[in-house]
């Protein structure tokens, strides 16, 4: 019977070191979360026929509210801001 061990498995997958291979696993998720927050800005962008730029000053305006467009604004800077903050991760444990 043979006896696996972790560096053994991750060896015999091209990994000689524990650590390559978790910024390896790390950098599949931060790449599907941006994936899927790109997904979402286009998604947005197409629902209201507008860059970001343009919702801003929607959300900016006063005297004017639309709770749907201020929602989809917050979200939609939510989405940006994360997804600089996962080209650092990425960029950090490349």
């Amino acid at each position: 019977m043979t006896t696996y061990t972790t560096e053994s498995v991750l060896s015999s997958l091209g990994f000689d070191d524990p650590l390559d291979a978790a910024r390896q696993q790390a950098r599949m998720i931060l790449l599907g979360r941006r994936a899927r927050y790109e997904v979402r800005i286009q998604s947005l962008e197409a629902k209201w026929g507008c860059s970001i730029a343009e919702m801003r000053a929607r959300y900016t305006l006063e005297g004017q509210e639309d709770f749907e467009a201020d929602d989809d604004y917050v979200q939609w800077q939510w989405y940006l801001d994360a997804l600089s903050a996962l080209d650092a991760q990425i960029a950090a444990i490349t």
